[in-house]
């Protein structure tokens, strides 16, 4: 059977990015979540999650806070600023100063008419939300002490804060307190700080706070209803389900906790019960939010997980850059990996010649030459990068920041590196997408002005990129690009935007401003997570995010005959993936295999197999066992789908010549070894005096259970 080697490229260290906020927009089912670095990632969660676009974060910055205001995206930080992003150009819109020091919270009314956010020396402060701005309105009276979270009332007319040791209730029109609520302390000399609110559709206040209690409040007459001490440690996240009968708790004990709101019969009241605990995540939970039945959660860690019970069904997306953040250059033999802040390119290494016939599946290659890190370009202020791209001999390197374009020109010569300035005057200052054509003819850029969506040629020359021209994608309703790809004899270049339109263009190198013919492909209700094109017969493979998959063929501008017999037999265990795919690659020595994979599993698509019923699970090839390192190309099975290959986090998956792959994974142990430490808490200590980590404490239980034994007998 046929086979080709694979480079597992495992010293991709990406550094773990805790989550800070997350918020909800349930009409366009996009999720917001705000990192560690300031960054915020836009998360569509109609089908499978996926990142749809993501803005830089900058070091000046601070996002304590974030919140959509229908499809209008808000945060506010500890640099004492409300920021207004625009969602085309994925950068900041407008600022307003906020009174009174840093903001730590905020939060809006029902009617979605006025924000109201809460500051480090104790004031309140709320806007009026016009079409286009914040319109300041007023500041409450002061209190003693910072405001940590805020919450508005359904009515509109209270506001509920949480500060040291108080909760207060609010008149939102006079701007004066209408109730002070004392919690109690576990110490008299150690605070109860309350980090979070969440508000019953009655008016009911639920808090969290430090001593790992979940309060329920009356605002009305001011009083404790009832108190569980549901965690060991502080809880900084609560929510509601969207009836409002279920509230889900974590924080520093990271289990997710949910009380259930039943009726006494004795009493007729409701009353909240303890429900069923999740361990999702091993460190800090920061933010919990409710969507479609299912809860995400997010914090130290850096995972987003997305959970539901019942049925039970727990996934976690990784906190990795958005895709693709690696470029092979298959004429060097080197690959460029993108970082937050910099740039790596690496040259591959090469294995030792095998005899043909002793070349067996699984076995592992040694290496004549270790791969060689060639260079580390890193950007100038720290300044996050937005895109970047490599030709193919990777000669000509190109990022873009938010406030900058550089080109640079990459040589070795005698085995010594260098790097120059390309002279180059890329026009824009900030670019969404960028790529090479496959030729490495052609450079093309991609950004929004706020107006239009611009896409702009480049000329590749030996020294610089020559610039021969820009169109619109107005006329073709492109506005916000998501992913775009070449075809393989550069002549078509095929661009999809963030709600499921796809358009063909025809490039000419020898390009002026005239603008490009130009057709849309019918356009579907999801968008695109992956698109590629086949060299020799044109086709255009699209998968959405609900796993769809089409072919359409670019010269005859039809559906192939396979995509249409595709249609109605997908699997549905296909259907039911969680991860998205994010790239497709098609096999060069047989033009019906086609290959996609997601974050953790490689399928590949026979097209000459057999449509089988929908009900039979996805078969594994061959020798498809994490640590191979061959793919088998060939089986004898007969259905469609196949699984070929497992990972753990897979970004990248491409061809370096015909007969070897490159596959780019990221290790989960690398990200988990670089986070602070975990709670710890005591099982045996007051027996034992042992003290173990609670997040593996099973496993430390049956390590230490010999030991353990031999004390008790002691005893």
């Amino acid at each position: 059977m046929p086979t080709c080697k694979i480079h597992n490229i495992r010293f991709y260290n990406l550094e773990p990015r805790s989550v800070t906020c997350l918020s909800y927009e349930p009409k366009t089912k996009r999720l917001t979540l705000a990192r560690n670095d300031n960054s915020i990632e836009i998360w569509n969660i109609g089908n499978a999650p996926f990142v749809e676009c993501m803005i830089p974060g900058h070091p000046e910055c601070s996002i304590e806070s974030i919140l959509w205001v229908d499809q209008r995206l808000f945060s506010t930080g500890l640099h004492g600023m409300i920021t207004e992003y625009d969602l085309k150009t994925l950068s900041i819109k407008s600022e307003v100063i906020v009174n009174g020091g840093a903001a730590w919270c905020m939060d809006v009314n029902h009617k979605k008419t006025r924000l109201a956010v809460g500051t480090e020396d104790g004031y309140i402060n709320t806007f009026s939300i016009l079409p286009d701005v914040l319109m300041y309105e007023r500041i409450f009276d002061k209190q003693k002490g910072r405001i940590l979270c805020i919450k508005w009332d359904n009515t509109g007319d209270m506001i509920y804060t949480g500060s040291v040791d108080t909760i207060r209730v609010w008149n939102a029109i006079s701007g004066h307190a209408v109730h002070k609520m004392t919690t109690s302390r576990k110490e008299a000399k150690k605070e109860t700080i309350i980090w979070c609110l969440a508000v019953t559709d009655d008016n009911i206040i639920i808090s969290g706070d430090s001593r790992g209690c979940l309060s329920f409040w009356d605002p009305h007459m001011g009083t404790l209803i009832e108190s569980h001490e549901s965690h060991t440690a502080d809880i900084l996240a609560v929510t509601l389900s969207h009836d409002m009968n279920i509230v889900y708790c974590a924080g520093v004990d990271p289990v997710v906790r949910s009380f259930c709101k039943i009726t006494m019969k004795s009493s007729g009241r409701p009353q909240w019960v303890k429900g069923i605990e999740r361990r999702l995540h091993t460190h800090d939970v920061r933010a919990l939010v409710e969507a479609d039945g299912k809860l995400y959660s997010a914090g130290v860690d850096g995972y987003l997980a997305q959970s539901s019970y019942p049925p039970k069904v727990l996934v976690k997306y990784p906190p990795l850059l958005q895709l693709p953040c690696a470029n092979v250059c298959r004429k060097s033999r080197c690959i460029l990996l993108q970082y937050t802040n910099f740039l790596e390119l690496w040259r591959l290494g090469s294995s030792t010649k095998v005899p043909s016939e002793s070349i067996r599946p699984g076995m592992i290659h040694q290496l004549e030459e270790e791969p060689i890190k060639l260079l580390q370009l890193k950007t100038k202020r720290e300044e996050n990068i937005l895109s970047c791209a490599i030709n193919r001999d990777a000669k000509t390197i190109v990022y873009s920041t938010d406030s900058h374009v550089r080109v640079f020109n990459f040589d070795v010569i005698e085995g010594d590196p260098q790097l120059s300035r390309n002279d180059t005057d890329i026009s824009v200052t900030k670019v969404q997408k960028m790529l090479f054509s496959p030729n490495g003819q052609l450079f093309v850029t991609i950004n929004n002005d706020g107006k239009n969506n611009i896409i702009t040629l480049y000329k590749v020359e030996k020294k610089r990129l020559r610039h021969l021209g820009f169109f619109y994608t107005n006329k073709e309703s492109i506005v916000n690009v998501g992913i775009a790809c070449f075809s393989p004899d550069n002549k078509y270049f095929v661009c999809a935007d963030r709600v499921g339109r796809i358009a063909v263009y025809t490039i000419n190198e020898t390009a002026s401003n005239d603008r490009p013919m130009a057709w849309l492909l019918p356009k579907y209700s999801c968008p695109p997570t992956a698109m590629a094109c086949q060299e020799n017969t044109l086709n255009l493979v699209i998968v959405y995010s609900d796993h769809k998959i089409v072919e359409y063929n670019i010269l005859q501008r039809q559906y192939t005959n396979f995509s249409n017999n595709l249609q109605n037999r997908l699997p549905k265990q296909w259907l039911a993936r969680p991860f998205p795919i994010t790239n497709i690659i098609f096999d060069p020595r047989n033009e019906n295999i086609i290959i996609m994979h997601d974050d953790s599993t490689v399928y590949v698509m026979d097209k000459l197999n057999e449509f089988l019923e929908k009900e039979l699970k996805i078969p594994k090839r061959e020798n498809g066992d994490v640590d191979d390192n061959n793919f088998v190309m060939n089986s004898q099975s007969q259905q469609v789908f196949q699984v070929l290959k497992k990972y753990k986090h897979l970004v990248y998956l491409d061809w370096l010549t015909d007969e070897e792959l490159v596959a780019v994974e990221v290790n989960p142990m690398s990200l988990t070894e670089k986070l602070p430490p975990t709670l710890k808490q005591k099982w045996f200590g007051i027996l034992f005096g042992l003290e173990i980590d609670f997040g593996f404490y099973i496993v430390h239980f049956a390590l230490h259970l010999s030991e353990i034994l031999h004390q008790i007998l002691r005893i």
